[in-house]
């Protein structure tokens, strides 16, 4: 197969996005995938990304990216259990749909600047509504936590086909929301001032 000449940053990315989508796991997408994929020599590939660091790094920002608008689209116009109701879904909608972008974004390889605000972008609805309800800083961390945990075992179970019982999994989706409120509503705020 001839290389192709004039490969961009752009075309790597969407190159290595399809494939994380087709395979669904971070971990098995590598740069000599991503080279045959655009036609070109792995050599060729080092252009643009550094290796497999870069290239988790990359396709880590691009998800990260993806789940922020997600979930910042979700939260507009929001505020409150609404708000959090509706990140929830998101969160849980982006990772049934896009399990590998979701696993890439909960993942980031590193702590590089542009990483660390890929993460705070994802998060900030969620800190925003939080912050909003009064609860501290420890607090929004627990209550963070929670919801990835709920999502991505949730996410997890449900894709991997292990929740087989009656009713559909999907039904279960509208307990999960309210058990979240509901450690919310019954979280410490600070005391209003005197």
């Amino acid at each position: 197969m001839a290389a192709r000449r004039g490969v961009t940053g752009d075309q790597v990315a969407r190159a290595a996005l399809e494939i994380l989508d087709e395979v669904g796991d971070i971990d098995a997408v590598g740069p000599g995938m991503v080279a045959g994929r655009l036609g070109i020599r792995s050599q060729s590939l080092y252009a643009h990304v550094d290796g497999v660091d870069g290239l988790r790094r990359l396709l880590a920002l691009r998800s990260l990216a993806d789940l922020a608008d997600a979930v910042t689209g979700a939260a507009v116009g929001r505020s409150g259990a609404d708000a959090i109701d509706a990140v929830v879904r998101a969160h849980l909608g982006f990772a049934m749909t896009w399990p590998g972008r979701f696993s890439a974004a909960i993942h980031p390889p590193g702590d590089d600047p542009d990483l660390l605000v890929a993460v705070e972008r994802v998060g900030r609805p969620v800190q925003t509504v939080l912050e909003m309800l009064g609860l501290d800083a420890d607090e929004r961390v627990h209550w963070t936590r929670l919801q990835l945990s709920l999502v991505w075992g949730f996410a997890t179970l449900w894709r991997d086909g292990r929740l087989t019982l009656a009713p559909d999994p999907e039904s279960t989706v509208d307990h999960l929301v309210a058990a979240l409120v509901a450690r919310l509503e019954s979280s410490p705020t600070p005391e209003a001032p005197r």
